[in-house]
């Protein structure tokens, strides 16, 4: 447990005095995500540990270098945990990180996002200023919600030092069902567990298959199985006994997730059509009741964005190959919001040392 805001204000003041470009890095997890950053190496991984915990208050707060693994074992040990499962992709995965990034496991529509979980933060603004912002508690209405525009932003606004989130108990038992259901059917008989009561957790589609998690106290998930008999006998269906499913696809361990092959991830509204993106059904998984999807196909990322903006959606380029060098990795923004997108990084970063270019090239 180390505390070395002191020592990463004074790079950032170097930085500015030289005029010099940072890269900032905690775990280097998700360094692929977005575009690779040219400048120095602002190291936030060693700037770590748990600050406080009140488990009776559902409140944590860490330094942005501690482990994501340390943060999910002290809660553990409390039956709690981050109610948004944020993925990791490494070991050495960080709380910073995770916040920077704003990814948000398979719980995601049924629990929190990682932004949700946001309470508040302390950072390190462009001129090498400590600022804190929100709270404690689970809501604050003083100023500006500051703390959960870190969540996404990629490092882009400002260094994380320390993240306040809000946590949840653990349900008490799980269980997961594979469901033989066509694609386009899948959101409204998720839609239909849910009206009658059944503790969706995470859902997930690939082909005809849809894996359904229902996390509730153990009497609950004891009488799902009747349940699921007494409405849903017109379905085949069975109960899965891979227990590292929901692990493998939060971590893309997943056979699907071929880090060989360009990704993509769009987020769409569940009645939009993804598979005429595809080259064939398999290249297609979906998550969040059919919000969420990661695709692989060989269309033009121009078809791609298009599609997402005619349906009111985003897509993202998550992964790529190393030889390739994409034009553009995230949603192309509307003029009136990339004016907004430059308003808040001069504001936050008026010089441009903060992780330049990550998320657009005019950054």
């Amino acid at each position: 447990m180390q505390d070395n805001a002191h020592i990463l204000q004074d790079q950032v003041q170097q930085a500015i005095t030289e005029q010099q470009a940072l890269c900032i890095q905690g775990g280097n997890s998700k360094a692929f995500y977005g575009f690779a950053v040219q400048a120095d190496l602002l190291d936030t991984s060693g700037h770590s540990g748990i600050i406080e915990y009140e488990p009776t208050e559902l409140v944590l707060r860490a330094r942005a270098g501690t482990p994501l693994i340390e943060i999910n074992s002290a809660l553990k040990q409390h039956q709690q945990m981050l109610a948004c499962e944020p993925p990791c992709f490494s070991q050495s995965a960080t709380l910073g990180g995770a916040v920077a990034a704003g990814l948000s496991g398979p719980s995601r529509p049924y629990r929190a996002s990682i932004q949700d979980s946001v309470l508040g933060c302390t950072i390190l603004n462009g001129q090498a200023q400590i600022l804190g912002f929100g709270g404690k508690v689970m809501k604050n209405v003083a100023g500006y919600d500051v703390s959960r525009l870190m969540a996404g932003s990629l490092g882009c606004l400002g260094v994380i030092l320390d993240v306040t989130l809000k946590v949840i108990p653990s349900a008490r038992a799980e269980k997961s069902f594979v469901f033989t259901i066509e694609p386009g059917n899948s959101p409204a008989f998720i839609n239909d567990l849910r009206k009658r009561g059944l503790p969706v957790s995470a859902t997930c589609q690939l082909c005809a298959q849809l894996m359904v998690r229902f996390s509730a106290g153990n009497t609950e998930i004891a009488e799902l199985e009747n349940r699921l008999k007494e409405h849903y006998s017109f379905i085949e269906w069975r109960e899965s006994q891979d227990h590292q499913f929901w692990e493998q696809l939060r971590e893309h361990d997943h056979p699907f997730f071929d880090q060989a092959s360009t990704l993509w991830r769009l987020s769409l509204p569940a009645d939009a059509d993804i598979y005429g993106l595809a080259d064939k059904p398999e290249d297609v998984l979906s998550e969040w009741g059919g919000s969420l999807h990661w695709l692989k196909t060989t269309k033009s990322a121009d078809e791609i964005f298009n599609h997402a903006s005619v349906n009111n959606g985003q897509a993202t380029l998550f992964r790529y190959p190393a030889a390739q060098q994409p034009a553009t990795i995230f949603q192309p923004l509307a003029p009136a919001l990339e004016q907004w997108h430059k308003s808040l990084k001069a504001a936050f970063d008026p010089l441009g040392i903060f992780n330049p270019g990550k998320m657009y090239t005019q950054d």
